[in-house]
């Protein structure tokens, strides 16, 4: 079986994160969505032949994410767009296809119910919001009847789980793909006409899934990954330091006198915490980072090499990697009337669904002293928060805020 992994999406919905990393390496505790799902496949198969598709264009800041994955076969995706546009690119081949998209978050177990079905197979998970997706038409025995895009009249509330297994004649399917409404190639599209003419079976999974598209959604995957985590303590912990319920500390790190942490928390290798940090419930910390003195940090997602070094809270936030605040950069994460939190996703204003929500903060910000964040506020990218700014609006990627 050959395995494809679909990781050419620019990710537009979660910039800034995105601007300086591909979708589908977004942290998931200790390792990537991408790094995560091949090591499901790996365990699944043996010595599968696996092709991930990037962008023709890649992104210099792009490379060193791409690069570091082994045994795989890179194939750059040309000037056909979508996911339909991919495939076009990827050889013809004579065994069974894996299709796997590189940005959901779900469990090895589906991708295994989906890989044993002795005939086409599609993963059908089950969302309460069915119409923001492509929802699935299934007939009474169970097979796929072809699949509806974000449609306000969904046939189900199954809706395509971004996981096929299809035989190689799938890429006739591919070869004739038009463009869609939307200016793409669309893989449902071609599973749709497959469909017609073979037998897809819909898997239907009950186990967790998500597709990671929105800022929010980073701080949601990492929560639940989270739950499932037993405390290991690899690092050093020095007197003084309380640790509660289930906390992972990676090798290389050092917990200082004075810190609390409150699991589940997962820290990576080689991050300093404290003296007399207090780390809350839901938190991330990516490797080579520190959480300084008098610092507070609850439900966020820290990406790797970043540091708050004093005095600062950041609560319910995404902070992509080097980023650095200054003393007292404080995060306001939520309103004063204490309604649901918007953010600006794509030129829109879309509700998060949480009461709080901090910051979404792009790889190598910086912040001076006493800068405060107010609630859902997006930080570009390279953007620089001169000393005492209050944040109350999106910054651009490389924007000077707050210059008088």
């Amino acid at each position: 079986m050959k395995v494809v992994l679909l990781a050419a999406g620019k990710g537009e919905r979660l910039e800034p994160i995105t601007d300086t990393r591909p979708k589908p390496f977004i942290p998931i505790l200790g390792e990537t969505l991408i790094e995560r799902t091949l090591r499901f496949v790996r365990e699944l198969l043996q010595n599968p032949d696996i092709y991930v598709i990037i962008p023709d264009q890649l992104e210099k800041s792009y490379e060193a994410f791409f690069y570091k994955l082994n045994n795989v076969r890179f194939v750059k995706q040309g000037e056909r767009k979508g996911t339909g546009g991919a495939l076009f690119y990827v050889p013809k081949f004579s065994d069974d296809i894996l299709i796997i998209y590189g940005d959901i978050y779900t469990t090895k177990e589906s991708i295994e119910a989906v890989i044993t079905q002795e005939e086409s197979a599609i993963l059908g998970a089950e969302v309460p919001n069915p119409g923001e997706y492509g929802s699935l038409m299934i007939d009474e025995g169970g097979y796929l009847r072809g699949i509806i895009e974000k449609s306000q009249s969904p046939p189900s509330n199954l809706i395509n789980g971004g996981i096929f297994k299809v035989t190689p004649d799938f890429f006739e399917f591919v070869d004739k793909l038009q463009i869609s409404s939307r200016g793409e190639y669309e893989l449902t599209d071609a599973l749709t006409n497959f469909s017609r003419r073979n037998k897809v079976k819909v898997v239907r999974t009950s186990a967790v899934w998500k597709d990671v598209g929105r800022p929010w959604d980073i701080i949601e995957v990492n929560k639940t990954e989270l739950n499932g985590i037993h405390g290991s303590v690899m690092g050093d912990i020095e007197s003084n330091v309380m640790i509660k319920g289930e906390v992972v500390i990676e090798g290389g790190s050092i917990v200082r006198h004075g810190s609390v942490i409150e699991g589940p928390v997962y820290i990576g290798k080689n991050s300093s915490i404290g003296p007399n940090a207090y780390i809350r419930p839901y938190t991330v910390i990516g490797s080579n980072s520190k959480i300084g003195s008098f610092v507070e940090v609850k439900e966020s997602v820290i990406m790797e090499n970043t540091k708050i070094p004093h005095l600062s809270y950041v609560g319910d936030s995404v902070i992509a990697e080097d980023v650095n605040f200054g003393a007292g950069t404080l995060i306001a994460n939520l309103r004063f009337d204490e309604r649901d939190i918007y953010v600006n996703i794509k030129e829109k204003r879309l509700n998060s669904g949480r009461k709080k929500l901090g910051a979404i903060i792009g790889a190598h910000v910086r912040t001076g002293i006493n800068v405060s964040i107010l609630p859902g506020v997006k930080i570009g990218s390279y953007a620089r928060i001169y000393p005492g700014a209050v944040v109350n609006r999106d910054v651009r990627r490389g924007e000077f805020f707050g210059l008088r």
